[in-house]
């Protein structure tokens, strides 16, 4: 195709100008016009075009929807036009080809003719003009001289010198001292010259003067002399005009736009009297239009995509203003006709230029607090979505404040306030008052409306609340008043919700209209005691006048009785209101019978620690201390007032209702015997002779008996007591005592004189004699705490507690093994027993892994994972690390059948409820006269027993003894202290001496079990698990032995400090876990022969799996693959995916599983095979490295060995499938002792490289019961030759050397006839034929 050009007036011609109707030749002396080929020519309007696209993909999202049409149809038409013109050029080129060429030949000739007619008249002219006068010049003699004696050519003119060789640059001296100057000379022109007070942030330094305006923009200037009328030189401008929240983070201004801007701010600094002024106008001006333009595309977006409606845009004029309104009624539907409409207008200062964008409302915001006055009116931060907050946020206040002054004008004693970082107004509705008590009103920034919230109030009801409130402010007076007595009601409620009752609003009785019972407030509850259905007790709420936010409690006894039956409707019958001064009655009894110096906590602490931080104001006024210790009292002190009452009837004198210990228990006591049918006289007076006390408590919680406690001089019963019966010798000079489940162990008490100490000696009789004492490991913790706190039920308590603990600790190997890692001669000792306190054994598990075991009382133990620090969960102690998994082995033991463990061992929830005598005789007097009434209408007296005093569980009735099951005997009356116990034992127990005065009751009652022992409190760092109760008619099986099926475990979070809590297991768990018990989930002919227990078989796995991973990293022929399982360790070789971890079933077997990369020989049985070898050869015990590594490198091994190898995995786990072979195989993946001598035992015994090495034990198959024969076989495969033979290593007897020589023959053999063919294994074919043909002459033994 023709070249063709670009003409002057744009257009496209052929190379030499357009085609005349005859060649014209160019003029003389015009040089030839160059062409431009047509590729390159398409090239140029591409790029062209797509720079256009570019372009308007840069500025097009910027304009309005009109503009970006115009823009665009503009556009294809310019670009249509020119590929028309680039058409029409390329249809002409393709058909002028020969005249262009006859056009072209003859110029090429016409200008070589004027080339030769030149030339001629060239020569002419010189051999006339200039050869007339040509003389030769002088010889160069010095410059001849120069250049034969030195070689150089010194003399040549400077001239040339200063032309081509450039001077030398200035030393960075000069550079630093000439900067200094220009600096010097920028501060001497700034302050000589008029400079905006808006340009006072400038930056004077490397000759340059930097002007920073933030928000607007940056400017960069210096002076090229020190001359003052030389301008300034703008260097650089820079934008700072930014859209955080639509510009994507992108410039807003264009490449190209900041240059023009550039030269125009250039221009103006040369030609100006005020150049610096006149670039600030010129740039701020710019600056402020843009703003104005990103706040009206914000506004835009706010519109399109959150706000909707809620602002619209009223009218935007570019570089000048835009308004926007905001709470718009009509708009939104909440009124209709003339509705208040609030404007932001945001607009650039007409009169001042300088200003800043200016913000405007409508009408004009309130001054109501200056700090919110402030951010509406200012745009700093150029996003207008937060100045419309700003703005409505300050109405919103404006609101509130209204509404607040409408609460101040009904009760001047207020206490309501406004929140300011969310518009809310906080109106306490019952004072004192909880923050989530108090009626929160809110308002909404985009409507404008008011929205309450009050937490428990129905929304139907908070809907209304809102309808009237936004309608008339002044009605929220009045539902104030209906929520003040609703919160009452939920107060009452809440208060009692922990104790035994049923709440309600409405009571229906057939007699209401004639009892009193009709004339109560109609703002009441009924509250049912559940244990006595008959009682109720009446709340009514009244107003007190002087206190709108006040409300006055009025309490009262409510008796009620079936008509007919137990389905007829109900009768009132009594109706007596308790005391006004019910609250410092409270006050009162909670401290009655304290001891001195000692601080009683109230009925609302609940044993519970004080908070460091003081609560809120008014948090803990929820609570009804009054009403909780009338329920209390009633639901504790009704079974006594019926017992009472019935024993008077039947005249049985009695002491009536007595208050014990500290005021929360009570108890009646008999003062004579009644007369007993069928018993003598005589019988009875010794009865009464002996009988020394007669007393009747509650016992018991949910289900509360009556216990009566008879206290004789002389008993005529036998105790039963088991610690009664374990002292064996007692003298003054030792006590001996046996303990355990057959008293078949025992302690010596000794007193040394010489130490002053109380020595312990463990020894063991009876049928146990001559056996170890499991307790001698904790020896010296149990010496140190018996002199710490002598006392001798404490230590029994200890001994037996931590027995079966003991006796399956001891069963744990601690003998120390070698081979266990790559130190194959170092000797590690499996477990390490390191006794702590009495209580606390840790297990160090190989100096890796640490568990450690708490003893509990009740049959029960806690584990965790002894690698935590106890202060720091978060902290490891140094020496040991976490062992993953723990928390969820361990769960795998716990007995899910033990519903007592999740019964708590504090104290009792119910707050105490002392009753003074004088109100319990008024209730006792009471209650007669309506027994008397229930008689008279003829009621059997059972049914009267058992409504009065049936079996019920007093809410604060005393704590149970220690061992609920013992008959009180007097070796449990108070005696001396025996001390403070050992701070580090989880058994504290109260001194009897100091619980007060019991007179006339050999039973002590004390603080409960979980007071006496915090340990077993939920609240103990150290265990945080409930603990179940042996004792318990719940406890299910607990106490035999466990299944071996462990139900699943639980799905626990991952949290690497999991294991920190301790977990609870039960004595015969722990038994489990720590006794030595073949694999679980194994063929019986698969499990090795070194049994352990499932705690060794778990650490050892988690021990092989972080193995694992490191020889992973040594291995090359391994890459380790991420895995997102916890747990989980992914590798492959070249053909083999694997994946290594625990068994989900029970986590005492390391599993492998293992995927074919892609397609290849190997079967699903031949994986299966390698999977179960790794199982339980190489992962099992006794946990060996070098066993791991071993079988690491042969999984790295080609895979025709690699399959080999595992064909003699599986005639090693499965012999019975070749029952021909007079052989057993074992693959020894670390050299055996009876090995010959070539490494250390234990030492890896596969060997990968050019050659393949390792060991096979061979045992020979006897049918007769014998002593079988075993040979070690060393083999050899090379993998060059595919030749299968014996190693040849030095034999040290001459019977494994006749062995070793048969072996080598049988290989040699099989070699010759059976030749490896390429690529073919000879391994397994050369051990089956070794199996096969092996005889061993008798008496050869290796």
């Amino acid at each position: 195709m023709a070249p063709v050009q670009i003409g002057s007036d744009g257009q496209l011609v052929p190379l030499g100008g357009p085609v005349v109707s005859g060649p014209q030749p160019p003029p003389p002396g015009a040089p030839a016009t160059q062409g431009v080929r047509l590729s390159l020519l398409i090239e140029f309007l591409l790029q062209r075009t797509y720079h256009e696209i570019t372009l308007l993909a840069e500025l097009l999202p910027r304009k309005t929807d009109m503009e970006r049409k115009i823009e665009i149809v503009q556009f294809a038409s310019r670009t249509r036009q020119l590929f028309v013109r680039l058409l029409g050029l390329v249809k002409w080129a393709s058909n002028a080809g020969k005249v262009e060429k006859c056009a072209m030949i003859s110029s090429f000739l016409d200008q070589q003719t004027i080339l030769f007619v030149d030339t001629a008249d060239r020569l002419a002219s010189l051999a006339r003009d200039a050869l007339v006068h040509a003389r030769l010049p002088s010889f160069a003699i010095p410059f001849a001289i120069d250049v034969l004696t030195t070689g150089s050519y010194p003399r040549l003119p400077t001239c040339i010198r200063d032309k081509i060789i450039p001077p030398d640059p200035i030393t960075k001296v000069e550079k630093q001292t000439t900067l200094g100057q220009l600096n010097q000379i920028l501060r001497h022109r700034l302050v000589t010259t008029d400079l905006p007070p808006q340009l006072a942030n400038l930056t004077v330094a490397n000759g340059r003067v930097k002007f920073r305006v933030e928000g607007e923009f940056e400017a960069t200037l210096t002076v090229m002399g020190d001359d003052p009328d030389i301008p300034w030189r703008l260097l650089k401008l820079e934008i700072l005009v930014e859209d955080k929240e639509t510009g994507d983070g992108r410039t807003l201004v264009h490449s190209l736009q900041v240059n023009f801007i550039h030269e125009l701010v250039q221009a103006r600094l040369c030609a100006d009297d005020k150049p610096l002024q006149d670039m600030y106008n010129c740039l701020h001006s710019f600056c402020l239009s843009l703003q104005l333009e990103v706040l009206h595309s914000q506004t835009l977006m706010l519109i399109r995509e959150r706000w909707g409606d809620l602002v619209q845009e009223e009218r935007y004029v570019p570089a000048k203003y835009l308004t926007l309104t905001v709470w718009n009624q009509q708009v939104l539907g909440r009124k209709t006709g003339t509705a208040s409409v609030h404007k932001v207008t945001v607009k650039i200062d007409e009169l001042d230029g300088s200003k800043p964008l200016q913000i405007s409302h409508e009408p004009p915001l309130p001054a109501c607090d200056s700090k919110l006055m402030e951010r509406a009116m200012k745009i700093d931060h150029l996003s207008v979505e937060k100045l419309l907050i700003d703005s409505v946020h300050a109405r919103s206040n404006q609101k509130l404040q209204e509404l607040k002054a409408i609460l101040k004008t009904n009760n001047p004693s207020d206490n309501s306030f406004i929140e300011t970082a969310l518009p809310t107004l906080v109106i306490p509705i019952l004072e004192p008052c909880g923050r989530s008590e108090c009626l929160h009103v809110f308002v909404d920034l985009h409507s404008g409306m008011f929205q309450p919230m009050l937490y428990g109030l129905d929304q139907s009801m908070l809907d209304d609340i809102e309808k009237t409130v936004n309608d008339d402010m002044k009605r929220i007076l009045s539902w104030l008043q209906q929520l003040k007595f609703w919160l009452g009601e939920q107060r009452s409620r809440q208060s009692v919700k922990h104790l035994p009752t049923v709440c309600s609003d409405v009571l229906h009785l057939s007699n209401s209209a004639s009892h009193p019972v009709g004339t109560l407030s109609k703002h009441k509850l009924f509250i049912k005691l559940t244990r006595l259905p008959q009682y109720y007790i009446v709340v009514e709420m009244l107003e007190v006048p002087s206190s709108p936010t006040a409300l006055q409690y009025k309490y009262s006894f409510l008796s009620v009785s079936q008509l007919e039956g137990d389905d007829g409707p109900m009768c009132a019958q009594l109706l007596q209101h308790f005391k006004p001064n019910l609250e410092r009655l409270v006050q009162d009894t909670s401290g009655r019978g304290a001891r001195p110096g000692a601080k009683r906590k109230g009925s609302g602490d609940h044993g519970e620690p004080e908070p460091k931080k003081p609560k809120r104001s008014g948090e803990m006024c929820a609570f009804n201390k009054e009403l909780a210790h009338l329920v209390a009292m009633c639901d504790t002190n009704m079974p006594f007032i019926g017992l009472r009452t019935e024993l008077s009837n039947m005249e049985i004198a009695n002491q009536g209702v007595q208050v014990e210990g500290d005021g929360s228990s009570h108890a009646i006591r008999l003062l004579n015997i009644p007369p007993c049918k069928g018993v003598g006289e005589e019988t009875r007076r010794a009865l009464e002779r002996s009988l020394l006390d007669c007393t009747f408590r509650l016992q018991g919680r949910n289900n509360r008996t009556w216990v009566a406690e008879l206290m004789l001089a002389n008993c005529p019963l036998n105790s039963t007591h088991s610690k009664e019966q374990e002292v064996r010798l007692y003298n003054y000079r030792k006590l001996v005592l046996c303990y355990g489940t057959t008293k078949g162990s025992s302690v010596t008490i000794q007193w040394n004189s010489n130490t002053q100490r109380f020595h312990l000696a463990l020894g063991t009789v009876g049928p146990n004699s001559g056996c170890s004492n499991c307790h001698n490991i904790i020896l010296h913790q149990l010496q140190e705490m018996f002199n710490k706190s002598p006392n001798v039920m404490q230590l029994l308590q200890v001994l037996s507690d931590t027995q079966a603990p003991l006796n399956a600790i001891n069963k744990l190997p601690t003998v120390p093994m070698l081979g266990l890692t790559q130190r194959t001669n170092t000797a590690y000792q499996c477990f390490s027993i390191l006794p702590q306190s009495p209580t606390h054994i840790r297990l160090a598990f190989r100096s890796m892994y640490c568990i450690d075991i708490y003893c509990r009382s009740r049959g029960v133990v806690a584990i965790r994972d002894g690698a935590y620090s106890l202060f720091d969960n978060t902290k490891i102690v140094e020496g040991f690390y976490p062992a993953p998994g723990l928390k969820t082995f361990l769960n795998m033991f716990v007995d899910s059948n033990q519903d007592a463990r999740r019964r708590s061992v504090n104290e009792d929830d119910n707050p105490p409820s002392p009753v003074g005598v004088d109100m319990m005789d008024s209730l006792v007097s009471q209650l007669q006269a309506q027994q008397q009434q229930q008689l008279q209408q003829q009621q059997p007296p059972q049914a009267m027993r058992g409504g009065a005093g049936g079996v019920y569980q007093p809410l604060t009735s005393p704590p149970p003894n220690y061992h609920p099951n013992v008959t009180p005997s007097p070796s449990m009356m108070p005696t001396q202290s025996p001390g403070a116990l050992d701070p580090s034992s989880p058994y504290a127990m109260v001194s009897p001496s100091h619980r007060g005065p019991w007179p006339g009751s050999p039973q002590v009652s004390g603080p409960s079990p979980g007071a006496r022992i915090p340990g077993m409190s939920p609240g103990n760092p150290s265990l945080h698990s409930p603990i179940p109760d042996p004792h318990s008619p719940r406890a299910g099986n607990s106490s035999q032995v466990m299944p071996t099926s462990m139900p699943p475990p639980r799905k626990l979070p991952q949290r690497p400090w999991a294991a920190s809590i301790p977990t609870i297991l039960t004595h015969n768990a722990l038994h489990v876990l720590l006794l030595p018990s073949p694999t679980p989930c194994l063929v019986p002919g698969l499990a090795g022969s070194y049994l352990c227990s499932p705690l060794e078989r778990f650490l050892g796995s988690v021990i092989m799996r972080r193995h694992l991973q490191r020889i992973i990293q040594q291995e090359a022929n391994l890459a380790i693959v991420n895995s997102n399982e916890p747990g989980v360790i992914m590798f492959k070789t070249d053909v083999l995916k694997c994946r290594v971890a625990l068994n989900p079933k029970n986590y005492q077997t390391l599993q492998l599983k293992v995927t074919p990369e892609n397609t290849g020989p190997w079967s699903q049985e031949e994986l299966q095979v390698l999977e179960k070898f790794f199982e339980t050869r190489v992962a099992g015990p006794p946990f060996k490295y070098n066993t791991l590594n071993a079988f690491t490198k042969l999984l790295g091994a080609p895979t025709n060995i690699l399959r080999d190898c595992v064909r003699i995995m599986k005639l090693e786990l499965f012999p019975d499938q070749a029952a021909q072979l007079k052989w057993n195989v074992q693959f020894c993946l670390t050299i055996p002792p009876s090995a010959p001598p070539i490494a250390p035992p234990g030492t890896i015994a596969v060997v990968l490289k050019s050659k393949m090495l390792f060991f096979l034990q061979l045992t020979q198959r006897i049918p007769v019961p014998q002593e079988p024969v075993s040979i070690i076989v060393p083999i050899v495969y090379d993998m060059a030759t595919g030749l299968t033979q014996q190693a040849d290593i030095p034999r040290q007897h001459s019977s494994s050397g006749a062995a070793a020589l048969m072996v080598s023959n049988i290989l040699k053999r099989f070699n010759e006839l059976h030749p490896a063919r390429q690529g073919e294994c000879t391994i397994f074919a050369s051990v089956h034929e070794l199996m096969a043909n092996l005889s061993l002459p008798p008496g050869t033994r290796q």
